[in-house]
């Protein structure tokens, strides 16, 4: 698994390349999406990088993005553990069937999985 998510983050990385070069290289002038008032940004999300690591910690040590000034200069980078996750848990449709979902999705939680999520739900 690990080696198939770094091969999809050189691709990741590739693409945006290859992206900033089609639109004219570094120097150009690039369609980021300036139109939002950035007063209406959530700033808490600006800047940090979200450790996996529960304590917030990471091995990137004291790398340049994720100590200090930003490189827009409207923010300090920081390291901070992942945030709890916001809202409810989402209510999701059963899977259209043209899509050959397994059985166990197009039933609404069968198998291990919703084993699992009853004996831990149950009281």
């Amino acid at each position: 698994m690990l080696s198939f998510l770094i091969a999809r983050d050189t691709m990741h990385q590739n693409q945006w390349l290859a992206v900033i070069e089609e639109l004219g290289g570094v120097t150009a002038v690039h369609p980021i999406p300036n139109s939002v008032p950035q007063s209406e940004e959530r700033r808490e999300f600006s800047y940090p990088f979200m450790s996996t690591l529960r304590d917030g910690e990471s091995a990137t040590g004291e790398a340049r993005w994720t100590r200090g000034q930003s490189i827009d200069g409207k923010g300090e980078f920081s390291i901070t553990p992942p945030f709890e996750p916001f809202g409810q848990v989402p209510k999701l449709a059963a899977p259209d069937p043209r899509g050959y979902a397994q059985l166990e999705q197009m039933t609404g939680g069968g198998g291990i999985l919703g084993t699992v999520k009853r004996a831990l739900t149950a009281d």
